[in-house]
Parts: structure tokens; C-alpha cells; sequence
């Protein structure tokens, strides 16, 4: 059995800029799930999702990676992730340097992915919650 929060390393992969990433921190509730994904594996998949949905993010800098296994929220208003036949997802937080003028003002922004396939179930952004 995998553990769903095991594995933290860095977050190499090959990317069209050159663009640093911490390793990602670890966390959340500490579930045995069969087949569950590495921290990392986690972590370069939600890199992905924000290199594609919101690139002026990450032109920011990212000071932080966090990897959070939590319950998928139910009736949540308004809903941020699509948990249909999920009960857990793993929230890869990135949280980024200083806003620049003009640009995005987020934070963090938190990328939800299924524990074991890695299907995107949302993005979260703070300032909606």
C-alpha cells in the first residue's frame, strides 16, 4: 500500500521557462490509500495545471509548495472542486511571491487533484473562500 503523503522531493521537470520551485511540504490527514500518488508526483501534476491556467501566477515566484491530503467538502458555496466519487483530495497550495502592479493578487491559489488517478477536481482561490 502507498501512503498518500509519502516521497517529498524537488518538483523537476522540464518547463518552457526556468522557473524554481521548493520541494513540496507534506501534510494532512495520514490515510492509507492503495495506489495513492507521491508528494511529488502531486506536486509536478498541479504545476502543470497553473502552467497552463494561470501562467502570470507563477511569473510571481513560488516561496512555498504545500501537499495536504483533506475530506472533499460537500454543499460547499460556492463550489471550488468537483468531488464526484472522490471522498479525499489532495490540495497542492502554491504560494507565491509579491504581487506586481497590474498583475494577479492571490496569495496562494491550491490546485485539487484525486489521491490515486490525479484528476484535477478544481482550483481553489483564498479570496473566494
Amino acid at each position: 500500500m502507498a501512503s498518500i503523503v509519502a516521497g517529498c522531493g524537488t518538483l523537476d521537470s522540464p518547463s518552457p521557462s526556468p522557473l524554481t520551485i521548493p520541494a513540496p511540504t507534506c501534510g494532512g490527514a495520514k490515510i492509507l490509500i492503495p495506489g495513492a500518488l507521491s508528494c511529488d508526483q502531486l506536486g509536478r501534476l498541479a504545476l502543470e495545471v497553473l502552467r497552463s491556467e494561470a501562467p502570470g501566477q507563477l511569473d510571481r515566484g513560488v516561496i512555498a509548495v504545500t501537499v495536504e491530503l483533506q475530506g472533499c467538502a460537500r454543499n460547499e458555496v460556492p463550489p471550488q472542486l468537483d468531488c464526484t466519487g472522490e471522498d479525499f483530495v489532495q490540495l497542492v497550495t502554491f504560494t507565491f511571491g509579491p504581487s506586481i502592479a497590474g498583475g494577479p493578487v492571490e496569495p496562494s491559489l491550491s490546485v485539487g487533484l484525486a489521491p490515486v488517478s490525479g484528476r484535477l477536481l478544481g482550483n481553489v482561490n483564498p479570496l473566494i473562500r
